[in-house]
């Protein structure tokens, strides 16, 4: 009876290692159709892959094939979802998470939202080697979502004209454009009319 339950532990232990052959399996096919631009093919294939494998890692393989679909929301979910999976003290798979910070910039950046783009390049950053590529590109790219940040912080809204009704005449004279534009009476100043200024009324 001991045996049995022996023979049967051993069994599942086998199959489990198996199950996460075949998901690295699945991922290692996904990652070659996202190389060739199947990018829908790819989502398939990590879809396919059991989570409790690979999860920081299929989270961010898929976060790069929304990006590259151009689905900036879904990415930088993703991407965030990777960085905290790598980062909790039982994964094997931290070193996604600078890779991931990186990618999650370049995906809010271009969603707009530059000051979470510029927290990410920076987190990015923080763990980078000073003089390595990585870090001159996540420098630039940092630079990039600073600018951007502060130029839309720096936008004033569009002003818009006051209103002139509750003026003297302002809904008479209103109506009185209106009424010429609508006509073809209404004529622009000295210029002369364009070539296609018949078509126009």
């Amino acid at each position: 009876m001991r045996g049995v339950a022996v023979l049967l532990a051993l069994s599942a232990a086998a199959l489990s290692g198996c199950a996460r052959v075949a998901d690295y399996a699945r991922v290692v096919e996904a990652n070659r159709l996202h190389e060739r631009g199947d990018y829908q093919g790819a989502m398939v294939s990590y879809l396919g892959a059991a989570r409790s494998s690979f999860s920081a890692t299929l989270d961010y393989d898929l976060a790069n094939v929304y990006a590259r679909l151009g689905e900036y929301g879904a990415a930088s979910e993703l991407y965030s979802a990777a960085v905290r999976e790598s980062e909790s003290p039982l994964s094997g798979e931290r070193a996604i998470a600078a890779d991931a910070r990186f990618n999650e910039g370049y995906a809010l950046f271009e969603r707009g939202s530059y000051e979470e783009s510029w927290k990410s390049f920076r987190t990015a950053l923080a763990g980078a080697d000073p003089g390595g590529a990585f870090a001159r590109e996540a420098r630039r790219n940092l630079e990039l979502a600073w600018r951007a940040w502060k130029k839309s912080a720096l936008a004033q809204p569009q002003a818009i004209a006051p209103s002139s009704r509750g003026a003297p005449g302002g809904d008479e004279s209103e109506l009185r454009l209106l009424q010429r534009l609508e006509t073809g009476r209404w004529r622009p100043g000295n210029a002369a009319p364009g070539p296609s200024a018949a078509s126009d009324y």
